[in-house]
């Protein structure tokens, strides 16, 4: 009876250990490469008539863990206005970075530093004065991502700029739609 007793434990400590051998090796698959956690993705936007504007915004991110990511972005918008005369024609460019905490499923909190190089307009008529001038802005809020994919999806941000001053390309509050993939 002892003998099958010790035999029995022996078997039962064997398949436990194969077990968590198992899960060790599994989790160690299942770590995702610097690569896994990288994320695209950015803003487009396009308005043609009288007033002109494109903007590109693409911003890659990095998943710190499944509920905090951060990540750098870069932007250009070129503006167009006919309404004016001579016509109002510049360019706008910068860089952020930001930071994104999930709170639920999709539901996250949202901070971002953004620097722009903007041309502030000191006469319009008869002739046009104007100087480029650096722009910081600090962006918080929130915004609801919804998956399309295994890693793609859509974001729509709704964020108040802090630094709201007579420059600022922005009026609160900042509204954002974007992809990541």
């Amino acid at each position: 009876m002892k003998t099958l007793k010790t035999l029995s434990t022996i078997i039962l400590l064997s398949i436990f250990t194969l077990q968590l051998n198992a899960q060790y090796y599994e989790k160690k698959k299942e770590k995702p490469s610097f690569a896994d956690k990288l994320f695209f993705g950015g803003g487009l936007g396009l308005q043609f008539g009288t007033v002109t504007q494109v903007e590109v915004s693409p911003i890659i991110g990095y998943k710190v863990t499944e509920r905090f990511h951060t990540g750098i972005g870069i932007s250009y918008s070129y503006y167009n206005d006919k309404r004016f005369i001579p016509t109002l024609d510049y360019s706008t460019y910068g860089a952020s970075v930001f930071t994104r905490f999930f709170i639920f499923e999709g539901l996250f909190a949202h901070a971002e530093i953004e620097a722009l190089n903007v041309e502030v307009y000191t006469s319009l008529s008869p002739t046009i004065e104007s100087y480029r001038k650096w722009i910081d802005s600090y962006l918080v809020g929130g915004g609801y991502f919804q998956k399309l994919g295994q890693r793609s999806g859509i974001y729509f941000l709704v964020l108040w700029n802090l630094n709201e001053t007579e420059f600022t390309p922005y009026t609160n509050p900042v509204i954002r739609i974007g992809f990541a993939f």
